[in-house]
């Protein structure tokens, strides 16, 4: 029974030492709570950000893809697709192929209508061997190089900017 008693009364010292949290420990806890939690929202932000222009590259590469394909399937006539821009009218002289010509103007209302602001499409063709009329042992290989251009979106943590990427394949006719 004596032995019961005095560990009551432990018991009872311990609950009267730690009745709960002081208000000092409480506002420490809330400040550091805060500061995680804007730590938090400033990240979300940036990975917003982030996400658009992920998403922007992918449209980008998406288009550029789309002409390199159009090349490819055309590829006895690549010069014909020599300075196609989405900027201006599509050339309408009777040297250029109506297949050619066909994909300029598919291709200005795909970046036309590709949801990226002030997109522009750009394709050159430079011959990389001496022509077969030359030389008759060449491969006759051509580089294509598709340049994109576009503006990027505002958010609260990026301005405007222009974008611009480029790609480049090797077509041989065969």
């Amino acid at each position: 029974m004596k032995h019961r008693r005095n560990l009551h009364r432990c018991f009872s010292l311990l609950a009267a030492a730690q009745r709960g949290f002081t208000l000092l420990e409480a506002m420490i806890a809330a400040g550091v709570l805060s500061v995680g939690l804007l730590g938090l929202a400033g990240l979300s932000g940036m990975s917003l950000g982030k996400n658009v222009d992920a998403n922007d590259m992918s449209r980008v590469t998406n288009i550029a893809a789309d002409m390199a394909e159009r090349i490819q399937n055309n590829r006895q006539r690549v010069v014909d697709y020599h300075n196609t821009n989405t900027s201006v009218a599509c050339a309408q002289s009777a040297n250029t192929q109506r297949m050619a010509l066909g994909d300029c103007t598919q291709w200005q209302t795909l970046v036309a209508n590709s949801g990226l602001p002030s997109a522009t499409g750009l394709v050159t063709v430079a011959q990389l061997d001496p022509a077969p009329t030359a030389n008759p042992v060449t491969m006759n290989r051509f580089l294509v190089t598709v340049t994109v251009s576009w503006q990027t979106r505002q958010t609260d943590v990026s301005t405007v900017r222009t974008k611009t990427a480029m790609f480049t394949t090797m077509v041989a006719p065969e």
